[in-house]
């Protein structure tokens, strides 16, 4: 019998498929990612080539760039490279509520465009409430820590839909770990008070929480949602999802090559408290 069972064993692991997955190559693409908004600011844009999905090594950045920031009413901003693939705007400015902006790069003698996206009506951050948890701690068997996490409520707007983007920051860090993306969109609480328990953002006594809120456009929330799809449990970035995310990129003159990443416009409400 034992001989059975071991001839099993043997033809069964035999039988089995060696199955080999082609990872996605480099297609050397430019990826433009950058956002306008209400804040004053220089506004960055990083312009960036496209790596394999399977490399380690950072994304070459793009250096000799022609970039600028058209709003809808005529406004220009002149943009000039500083360093790792980032341009910033020669002087500060303020995206206004309401207007369409566009980014326009020459890379490589060709002109790329995106699609005009509109700053939307703020939506303020009503307040934020410090909870907590008990959860066993990893570094003493049979103990149990505090957690503390952020609860922030907001009020949505009843006569539109909305979309927005939440960005948290540790002491001034941003906090990319677990979910680097947080999207949400206000289809099941039109109207209401959307009570957002962020459990999965962990603080410690003495941190200081500040937490942005980000109002976006229907175009900017499918991509940024999309994106989340691809490098939540990956840890990728734009030029190195294993699967193409089309963003709102083009190339002017040749619609069959393509151009990575997305650029928006976004209202920031923005509140921050002391975890004592």
């Amino acid at each position: 019998m034992k001989k059975l069972v071991y001839i099993s064993l043997l033809l069964a692991l035999a039988c089995e498929e060696v199955v080999i997955v082609d990872l996605p190559q480099p297609q050397n693409l430019v990826v433009i990612e950058g956002w306008v908004t209400d804040s004053l600011s220089n506004h960055p844009i990083r312009i960036t080539r496209s790596g394999s999905f399977a490399s380690q090594n950072p994304v070459p950045p793009i250096e000799d760039a022609q970039v600028l920031v058209q709003a809808r009413t005529g406004e220009v901003f002149q943009y000039t490279y500083h360093e790792n693939g980032f341009y910033r705007a020669n002087n500060a400015y303020r995206g206004i509520t309401g207007n369409e902006y566009r980014v326009l790069a020459i890379v490589d003698t060709f002109e790329i465009r995106s699609d005009w996206d509109m700053i939307p009506e703020k939506v303020q951050i009503q307040s934020i409430q410090v909870q907590s948890f008990l959860e066993n701690d990893p570094n003493n068997p049979g103990q149990q820590i505090t957690v503390y996490y952020p609860k922030v409520n907001v009020v949505d707007p009843v006569d539109s839909e909305n979309y927005y983007r939440w960005i948290f920051y540790k002491n001034d860090v941003i906090y990319t770990e677990p979910d680097p993306i947080t999207v949400q969109n206000d289809r099941l609480f039109n109207g209401n008070l959307i009570p957002n328990n962020f459990r999965a953002f962990g603080y410690d006594p003495g941190d200081e929480i500040t937490i942005q809120l980000q109002s976006i456009s229907p175009q900017g929330h499918r991509y940024l949602a999309l994106l989340r799809s691809q490098i939540t449990t990956l840890g990728t970035s734009s030029g190195t999802t294993p699967a193409i995310v089309d963003g709102n990129l083009f190339y002017v003159e040749d619609d069959e090559k393509r151009v990575l990443g997305y650029f928006g416009a976004a209202a920031i409400s923005a509140d921050s408290v002391e975890i004592r």
